[in-house]
C-alpha cells in the first residue's frame, strides 16, 4: 500500500496501482511496474535456459572439486561460475533440451599453470578398481614432483562419481582408485595436480572412458 506524504499532489512511497514511489537522498522517484502479462519466451530463449539448467545440474555435484580446480578464477567470478561458463561454451552437444548431452572429452575439472600429467593411463585389470599411472618428468630444480594428484571417475549410468583428492605426489607415478559398486559400468576418468601448498593447479586431463570389471 502506498502512503502520500504531503497530500494528494505530494510524493508517496510504496505501490499505488501500477506505479511505485520511492526516494533516495531526499529525491522522490516514480516508476511503472513491469508488465509480464503478455511475455512469451522464444524457443531460442527456452533452449538457452534449458542448456544453463542442464550444465548446472551436471556441475553441481562436482562443486567441491571445481572449487579446487578453478580456484585461480578469483577476481570477479566464482570458481563455479567460471566452470559453468567454460562448459556452456565447450562441453555440451545438441541444439535443444531434447538432445543436450555432455561431451566428456571436453570436460575440464581444473584450469591452471602447473604441468599436466605426462602419459597418463588407466588399466582395468582388477574388479572395482582403476589403476592409474603417469610419468614424472619434473624439472629437478622445480618442486613439481611434490604436486598432489586428484583423480575423478564419473559414472553416467548411476549419475554419481568417485574421487580422491591429494591421493599421492606426482613422483609416485601410480595410484589405485577403488570404485565399489561400479562393476560393469562405464566411467569417464580425469586427473589433475595441485601444488603441495594448495595454491596452484594443473589443467585436468581426460584419461578416457573405461568399463569397470
Amino acid at each position: 500500500m502506498g502512503k502520500y506524504k504531503k497530500g494528494i499532489l505530494g510524493p508517496f512511497r510504496g505501490k499505488v496501482g501500477t506505479t511505485v514511489g520511492s526516494s533516495w537522498n531526499g529525491i522522490f522517484y516514480l516508476k511503472s511496474l513491469p508488465d509480464f502479462g503478455d511475455y512469451v519466451p522464444s524457443t531460442a530463449q527456452l533452449n538457452v535456459q534449458a542448456k544453463m539448467a542442464f550444465v548446472t545440474g551436471f556441475l553441481k555435484p562436482l562443486k567441491p572439486l571445481l572449487n579446487i580446480g578453478y580456484k585461480l578464477f578469483n577476481k570477479g567470478i566464482t570458481p563455479m561460475n567460471a566452470a559453468t561458463s567454460y562448459h556452456l561454451k565447450n562441453a555440451v552437444t545438441g541444439t535443444s533440451a531434447l538432445n543436450y548431452a555432455i561431451d566428456y572429452t571436453k570436460v575440464m575439472i581444473s584450469e591452471g599453470n602447473l604441468p599436466v600429467a605426462d602419459d597418463p593411463e588407466v588399466n582395468v585389470t582388477v574388479a572395482n578398481q582403476l589403476n592409474f599411472s603417469w610419468v614424472d618428468d619434473s624439472d629437478p630444480e622445480s618442486t613439481n614432483d611434490t604436486d598432489m594428484l586428484t583423480v575423478l571417475a564419473i559414472n553416467p549410468t548411476k549419475g554419481n562419481y568417485t574421487k580422491k583428492v591429494n591421493a599421492v605426489p606426482r613422483s609416485a607415478q601410480a595410484y589405485v582408485l577403488p570404485v565399489p559398486g561400479y562393476s560393469g559400468d562405464e566411467v569417464q576418468v580425469y586427473l589433475f595436480f595441485v601444488s603441495a601448498d594448495g595454491k596452484q593447479v594443473s589443467d585436468s586431463v581426460y584419461v578416457g572412458e573405461f568399463i569397470v570389471l
